[in-house]
């Protein structure tokens, strides 16, 4: 794995009201007192995990409806084995019933318990809590466009918690569906990125224009779960922001050191966390949805 600079100077500070909150301030919350005791492969007997359980309750505090979405999970002959994944599902429907709908995604599971996992995925979940709220104070007349805001499970085995997703997507329970969203690696960095797409589709050019002036980079990433609805012919792609010096190194190679950070022990807060940055892609989103 490369080696990354790590910023000392990040010392959180917690804001004095819980509506003041951002999604750094959630992800300091997730990194530090959340954790998982083992990756989601199997499943659980009871799939409300700690760190389900705090997106659950951090909605309700902030007045945000969701839909909890058991799935089952599977054993190696791919049948139901008694455990259970789970998704979370946030809707804001637009006024316009024939509207279109936007998906954003982020998966809550891991695959290192002695991880922060700030990375991946934590900082994009606790984005799309910021985001939650972000929406939850626009009267639904602002909204021309349905959105779907769902935290998936076991994306780290194989994207089952997407599976599911892309199942109701098929069933039309969100319906029509003109851009899919999986965010992944959102804790720092003003440099955009998009996978899964060319520079024509309407997720491209969409979030071109809610980065203003900025350059957006078409780049190979290892797996994520737009994967799986692409493969099913679904409007999908991936996005996150990385350092310029990181980004100069996915370009000139194809990996970077923040890419290096999954799964490992040293994807911390400290190591990553930049509210500056994280709020400016929350921004970024809002502004794609309110284009």
């Amino acid at each position: 794995m490369d080696t990354m600079e790590v910023d000392t100077k990040n010392s959180y500070e917690k804001p004095e009201l819980i509506s003041e909150y951002t999604g750094y301030d959630y992800l300091y919350e997730m990194c530090k007192n959340v954790r998982n005791e083992s990756h989601s492969g199997k499943g659980y007997i009871n799939p409300i995990t700690p760190r389900l359980q705090y997106i659950m309750n951090t909605l309700a505090s902030q007045g945000v409806s969701y839909e909890f979405v058991p799935l089952d999970a599977l054993n190696k002959n791919c049948e139901a084995d008694g455990n259970k994944l789970a998704n979370v599902i946030v809707r804001f429907n637009s006024w316009n019933e024939n509207a279109y709908t936007t998906i954003f995604s982020a998966h809550h599971d891991i695959a290192n318990p002695n991880s922060e996992n700030c990375q991946d995925n934590t900082a994009s979940v606790c984005n799309l809590i910021h985001l939650c709220t972000l929406l939850n104070k626009i009267p639904k007349e602002e909204l021309n466009q349905n959105v779907v805001i769902a935290f998936t499970d076991c994306e780290e085995i194989g994207g089952r918690g997407m599976n599911k997703l892309i199942q109701e997507i098929q069933d039309e329970k969100y319906g029509t569906v003109s851009n899919m969203y999986a965010l992944e690696l959102t804790a720092c960095g003003d440099e955009y990125w998009i996978t899964g797409t060319d520079n024509e589709s309407l997720m491209y050019t969409n979030l071109k224009n809610s980065i203003g002036d900025k350059v957006l980079e078409t780049v190979r990433t290892p797996y994520n779960e737009s994967v799986n609805a692409k493969r099913m012919g679904l409007p999908a792609c991936c996005i996150g922001t990385l350092p310029l010096s990181e980004m100069e190194e996915v370009k000139s190679r194809g990996y970077c050191g923040t890419w290096g950070l999954c799964h490992s022990p040293s994807d911390t807060f400290e190591r990553s966390a930049n509210k500056e940055d994280m709020n400016n892609f929350v921004n970024t989103l809002f502004n794609l949805i309110k284009k």
